[in-house]
């Protein structure tokens, strides 16, 4: 048996849409996002742009035909090896794009930098899926991430994403309800002080409110889509245990 490839870390988004300027200005107005000509991983895609949060990188986005998505950018040390692993696990790859058997995607990027979590910037990733078994085993053999059921947990329905033993990432199973509402795959979580707020104000701008303002142990989080249809969360993060 093939060993799966070093950790793949999710360490950023890009915003592909066929609505950029309109995206543009919904996320400056709702997370406070300027903007300007890309650099490194973006700069060859025509009309890239790269959004920053308080002078510090949040997310690519770039004109895309359709429908609008948020990818979820993975960091790898060899980008190759995780191609290969995950067309063995069953994935169809396309340069750097990778389609998983469960419908998810996501992107590659040399490298292990990834984006600082912070205010208006991606904070957390989970993998929404209806077959959490599948998907623990694509990312333990494709991703070299392993599953991790909290400690004290009624159940799998949720599970931390390990590299190396530390959580990067986490992995629900969606319930009936919100199968319905939320798309299989790459969920980013973008840190906000006021869920609430941001949920008010994107419904205000053009967006839908998928799942409205909860609480759940990481934190207070609501689902979102924008205008076009591009599906991402805001949580305001629980504070840390003292």
């Amino acid at each position: 048996m093939t060993a799966p490839p070093a950790p793949a870390l999710p360490g950023g988004v890009t915003l592909a849409t066929p609505a950029p300027d309109a995206a543009r200005a919904f996320y400056a107005d709702l997370l406070g996002w300027a903007y300007a000509a890309p650099s490194g991983p973006h700069a060859g895609r025509t009309g890239a742009t790269v959004a920053y949060a308080g002078g510090t990188p949040a997310a690519g986005l770039e004109p895309g035909a359709g429908p609008a998505r948020w990818w979820t950018v993975l960091a790898a040390g060899d980008v190759g090896a995780v191609r290969a692993a995950a067309g063995r696990a069953g994935a169809r790859v396309d340069g750097d794009d990778v389609h998983d058997p469960l419908g998810g995607s996501f992107r590659l990027r040399a490298g292990a930098d990834v984006v600082a979590p912070g205010p208006g910037r991606p904070s957390w990733y989970e993998y929404m899926t209806t077959a959490p078994a599948a998907a623990d085993r694509f990312h333990a053999d494709a991703l070299g991430l392993r599953s991790s059921v909290p400690s004290g947990a009624p159940d799998d329905s949720y599970a931390l994403l390990l590299a190396d033993g530390r959580p990067v990432a986490g992995r629900l199973a969606l319930p009936p309800p919100l199968a319905g509402l939320l798309p299989t795959g790459w969920m980013v979580y973008f840190a906000v002080a006021d869920p609430d707020d941001v949920a008010g104000r994107a419904q205000a701008l053009g967006g839908r409110l998928l799942v409205p303002p909860r609480d759940v142990p990481t934190g207070r989080v609501a689902a979102l889509a924008d205008p076009a249809g591009a599906v991402f969360t805001v949580i305001r993060p629980a504070p840390a245990p003292a």
